[in-house]
């Protein structure tokens, strides 16, 4: 059934997935990630059950974002799919929201068709830690554009601070068309039309298609005591085949 809601619509909603502690809710997940495709790593530290959560009290530095009270706004992540599972939701805040790629891309066809051609050009690309051996982040060595097309199925992988991160890098400078073409996806990716909106409870999981869907988290409020913080698991899953994309999109190339 999950299998058949991420061909159609691109994400999976369970409820009650697992109600019990951390370590026996991660291996349930293991055991669902292994069905679906292979599980990845998702940080230097190796991690294949990622801890979603609050460290900025214990990192000088945030260098990713899950790891912070802060917004995330709509991307993609590196692998086919990825899976949350909620331990504990915010006192507030903390809503998920979900942006279907090909309804951003049809609008931002029917309102500028150069734009719409210019996303379908290469972009320089940051390269997170974790997969395929990768121990440091970077700019990727060859740049990627933000849609891609494979028999007929529109994918994309964005996360605009990225692009403009391995710019920088690089010291290459974004064109005013670049620029605008990105402004008209981030309007449409963080359009209320276009997003489904959800607060995961407690024994609540979902799973996104990271090619057909962006993902995207409010800010929010955590709870006084660190116990009791807004703490979701995470797994990367890749499976290229099961549900396969253009391959300059595909978790491979991406680390290459």
């Amino acid at each position: 059934m999950a299998t058949q809601s991420l061909h159609h619509y691109g994400f999976a909603f369970l409820r009650n997935f697992c109600l019990d502690d951390k370590e026996s809710t991660a291996a349930r997940l293991t055991m669902l990630g292994q069905n679906l495709g292979t599980i990845v790593s998702q940080s230097s530290r190796g991690e294949h059950v990622e801890d979603v959560r609050d460290f900025s009290d214990v990192e000088t530095e945030d260098k990713r974002g899950y790891r912070s009270t802060g917004e995330l706004t709509p991307h993609s992540d590196p692998p086919t799919l990825i899976a949350l599972h909620c331990l504990q939701p915010a006192m507030t805040g903390g809503e998920s929201y979900l942006v279907n790629v090909r309804s951003i891309h049809d609008h931002i066809a029917t309102t500028d068709q150069a734009l719409l051609e210019e996303l379908y050009k290469p972009f320089p690309h940051w390269r997170v830690e974790g997969s395929h051996g990768i121990a440091e982040a970077g700019p990727y060595e060859t740049e990627r554009p933000v849609f891609c097309e494979n028999n007929g199925r529109v994918s994309s992988v964005y996360y605009r601070p990225f692009i403009e991160l391995s710019a920088q890098t690089q010291q290459i400078e974004l064109s005013e068309t670049q620029i605008a073409a990105l402004d008209l996806f981030d309007h449409f990716s963080r359009s209320d039309e276009l997003a489904l909106r959800t607060t995961l409870q407690k024994g609540e999981t979902i799973i996104v298609h990271n090619r057909s869907v962006l993902h995207a988290r409010t800010d929010y409020q955590d709870w006084p005591n660190a116990q009791d913080r807004r703490h979701l698991l995470r797994l990367w899953i890749d499976a290229p085949e099961r549900f396969p994309v253009h391959p300059q999109h595909e978790l491979g190339d991406l680390f290459a």
